[in-house]
């Protein structure tokens, strides 16, 4: 999974441990609305970005859609940041703008081997 390198070294500092992929039209999207790219019980490699070795490796253990606007204050902190504004102002700065109403992947981890 790729991530900002400032987010991939919270999430191998166990500081994230939630991330969120904006669900995707296109059905070959590893984030398309109907598949997730992620399966709970596997492990995946964490990278900050793409072509980038990795840092280490993440088990999933859960995933759902859900609404970019469900976030509360405990998922803006499962997702490494000190409130929901940060992390609006975060997802601005990576996907160009914020839609509560836009269908996302909730994918948790926990830090793995």
């Amino acid at each position: 999974m790729n991530f900002q390198p400032q987010l991939a070294e919270k999430v191998m500092a166990g500081e994230k441990t939630v991330t969120r992929r904006l669900a995707s039209t296109n059905p070959r999207s590893p984030w398309s609305y109907k598949h997730c790219g992620v399966q709970i019980g596997r492990t995946y490699a964490i990278c900050p970005g793409r072509g980038k070795p990795q840092l280490g490796r993440v088990l999933i253990v859960s995933v759902r859609r859900e609404l970019l606007g469900w976030l509360s204050y405990r998922e803006a902190r499962l997702e490494g940041f000190a409130d929901a504004d940060a992390f609006t102002d975060a997802w601005v700065a990576i996907n160009g703008s914020y839609d509560e109403s836009a269908l996302v992947w909730r994918i948790e981890f926990e830090v793995g081997t």
